[in-house]
């Protein structure tokens, strides 16, 4: 396994992320821009007001996302160690975890992953253990097959 092919993973699933994010931005602020006044002005200020917080709505996640990029480009995949840590590939069986910011399962090329928050739950329960030693997911024993 290479971690830098999830760290590449991780980051592509964020940037289509971003992208999908500010598509919907532009098409919520090209529809308020063109949307005219009518006769009934009630309606019209009421369909920019749900346009303006649609817009905020949207710019907030958009931030989360950049904020998580942030944090990925801390992680160094060339660095390998043998404790799980913030930046670690983890394998427990049949499951395949990268510590490094909360998005949950993402498929790549035939493989699923896991990229998990080190203050998650499961993140918690990896953090500083080593190959060999066992660990509860949900109500299942997994023993740590690898790290890098």
């Amino acid at each position: 396994m290479k971690k830098q092919t999830y760290w590449n993973a991780t980051m592509n699933h964020l940037s289509e992320k971003m992208a999908v994010i500010e598509n919907a931005l532009k098409d919520t602020q090209d529809a308020a821009k063109s949307d005219t006044k009518s006769s009934a002005g009630d309606k019209h200020e009421t369909s920019r007001a749900m346009a303006h917080i649609e817009n905020e709505r949207l710019a907030s996640q958009l931030k989360v996302l950049q904020n998580q990029v942030e944090t990925l480009q801390k992680i160094n995949p060339t660095i390998e160690g043998e404790t799980i840590n913030f930046g670690s590939l983890v394998g427990c069986g049949d499951l395949l975890f990268f510590m490094s910011i909360g998005l949950g399962k993402i498929q790549h090329e035939s493989t699923v992953f896991f990229a998990i928050a080190t203050n998650s739950p499961v993140g918690k329960s990896l953090v500083g253990k080593k190959v060999g030693e066992t660990i509860l997911i949900g109500n299942k024993k997994t023993t740590i097959t690898y790290v890098e």
